[in-house]
């Protein structure tokens, strides 16, 4: 996983500002938090020439050749985390059109958060039956029987296989002080 930060453990980021409001950069900048704080990784907030990730919210993702005819949700994807040569592409749609972060964008952003650092979906399905929310956040099984959202952040499945990935935090679990914002 050494090859997004380029060996340093340093994850540069970026955001597409006019699309990208504030409680959402925000809420991105509390990701890196969390996973910081199980991996030590550091994000830097960097120009989009020098990112690893950059960020925009997008109105609509369209359906790619890539996506199996059996999913259940073509019709509805809310993120995608895309690998280009130069970065990896992080994009949702805000379907709630608000200033507020919904649970639902709080889903979607550590889910394709997780993409973009290596976590898959379980057993290679997002919808695989046995697996919720409630397990990892790389389900897509979100919803209860009676339609409510089941949000959960990142569990300890997601956060054993982010140590995996990357490495445990050195120092144990310290505070974050490595988001760096250099403009």
């Amino acid at each position: 996983m050494n090859y997004l930060s380029g060996g340093d453990r340093i994850i540069n980021y970026s955001w597409h500002k006019p699309s990208t409001s504030r409680p959402e950069r925000k809420e991105i900048k509390n990701i890196f938090r969390e996973i910081d704080l199980v991996t030590g990784l550091t994000f830097k907030k960097t120009k989009k020439k020098n990112d690893d990730l950059h960020f925009m919210k997008v109105d609509e993702i369209e359906q790619t050749n890539f996506m199996s005819n059996d999913c259940l949700y073509q019709d509805a994807i809310l993120g995608r985390a895309e690998a280009t040569s130069e970065r990896i592409n992080v994009s949702w749609v805000d379907y709630h059109k608000s200033n507020k972060v919904s649970y639902l964008e709080k889903y979607v952003l550590r889910h394709e958060i997780g993409h973009a650092l290596g976590l898959s979906h379980p057993r290679g399905r997002g919808d695989h039956p046995r697996f919720s929310s409630k397990h990892t956040i790389m389900s897509y099984n979100t919803f209860s029987k009676k339609g409510y959202l089941m949000y959960y952040g990142f569990t300890d499945l997601d956060r054993s296989a982010l140590i995996e990935n990357w490495g445990p935090n050195a120092f144990g679990v310290m505070p974050p002080t490595d988001i760096v914002e250099v403009l």
